[in-house]
């Protein structure tokens, strides 16, 4: 197993398996563009750490990291433990989408399947070499998880909200699958910004201003100052990416105008099948502008291009009457003290039956008609 702190290194060692990839947020120029502008190294407390295991043809995102912000898979709780204890939780190894909470591949592989076994017991060692406390794979998908977890792994379940596109040809043919009630509280949302003075223009990443870069980081900063942080990426990152070949067709930036001012944005990414919400950020709050620049919008993209799956992102039970499907994300987890694996393997099997209740209960309140209402979705990359 070789080790890479340079992303275009490690996808030049197998070029064949990253050539195959089109999730936007572990291709080589995205992790570029975050390491070439201090968003991603040691000094961010994310240090590069791509695996490559040749023999098995397989490449793997990972990570050395100090801290665990930026994850979205919340560990805190654990760190303290070990500190109770005596014991040091960082540095840890992570298997992941740098600040990307949305499932996609974890492991490059030339094949659908692989050797789970090998894999994990490989991951396993080198945590031992390199004393870190254990290893985490975020975000996986299914098919992932499923020949990973019974090969020392703990799994760790989470919900969020997705939109799935049944064939719409529009939003109001979307909307038609609404009960009556929850069909007119969205039209009347709606209605202010279709009456308004305001624009809604997209941009692809290649297309957009310099000056909408500046104005869309005061609004993306803006959103984390609210809650007493900073932005994890730097505005020389976004830019970056938008300028390269594969990844700025993937980029998608809402640039919301008011009276010939830009007021709001939403950046989204995308693939074949996906669309994904991923930042916004306001000059000013207004009522009801997240819900329209944010979800409305991105449906209407969705359905525009064919996508079929729209995630916009953690949390948030208010998309429910928006048409968001709960489903269940995933991640998996290995301690290498053995005591504490075994706590953990505890903690996150009260924890999932308590996320599928509340799962069920999300399900309940969607506002779909009874002849339209879809089965509830397990996992989060089901497409149909």
């Amino acid at each position: 197993m070789q080790c890479f702190n340079d992303a275009k290194q490690w996808s030049n060692h197998n070029p064949s398996l990253h050539s195959k990839n089109e999730y936007p947020f572990i291709q080589t120029e995205f992790l570029q563009s975050l390491e070439s502008n201090n968003s991603l190294n040691q000094d961010t407390g994310w240090q590069s750490h791509y695996l490559s295991l040749a023999d098995l043809d397989m490449a793997v995102p990972a990570f050395i990291k100090h801290h665990s912000y930026g994850e979205y898979v919340f560990d805190w709780a654990w760190a303290d433990a070990y500190a109770r204890h005596g014991l040091v939780y960082y540095p840890k190894l992570i298997v992941a989408a740098p600040y990307t909470p949305a499932t996609g591949p974890r492991i490059l592989s030339s094949t659908s399947t692989f050797d789970g076994k090998e894999l994990s017991n490989r991951l396993f060692t080198h945590c031992e070499e390199k004393q870190l406390s254990g290893a985490h794979i975020l975000f996986p998908t299914q098919n992932e998880s499923q020949q990973l977890i019974d090969h020392g792994w703990q799994q760790r379940l989470g919900v969020q909200f997705h939109w799935y596109n049944r064939g719409y040809e529009n939003f109001e043919h979307f909307l038609s699958h609404f009960k009556s009630r929850k069909r007119k509280n969205i039209i009347k949302e709606r209605a202010q910004f279709q009456r308004s003075d305001m624009d809604f223009i997209w941009r692809e990443g290649h297309a957009i201003t310099q000056q909408e870069w500046q104005d869309f980081y005061f609004c993306y900063q803006r959103t984390y100052a609210k809650r007493g942080m900073q932005g994890y990426i730097t505005l020389e990152a976004f830019k970056e990416m938008a300028t390269m070949q594969a990844l700025n067709k993937q980029m998608h930036l809402l640039v919301c105008r008011y009276q010939h001012q830009n007021i709001a944005f939403a950046l989204f990414f995308s693939d074949s099948q996906h669309l994904y919400g991923r930042y916004w950020g306001c000059v000013q709050d207004i009522h009801g502008l997240h819900f329209e620049a944010c979800y409305y919008r991105g449906i209407e993209f969705a359905i525009a291009k064919g996508l079929k799956v729209f995630n916009p992102g953690t949390q948030g039970e208010h998309k429910i009457s928006r048409g968001f499907e709960p489903v269940l994300t995933q991640s998996l987890h290995y301690l290498s003290h053995p005591d504490f694996h075994q706590a953990v393997s505890r903690f996150v099997k009260e924890e999932a039956e308590a996320l599928l209740d509340y799962q069920k209960q999300c399900y309940e309140e969607l506002p779909f008609n009874e002849t339209s209402k879809p089965a509830i979705k397990r996992f989060s990359d089901e497409t149909t």
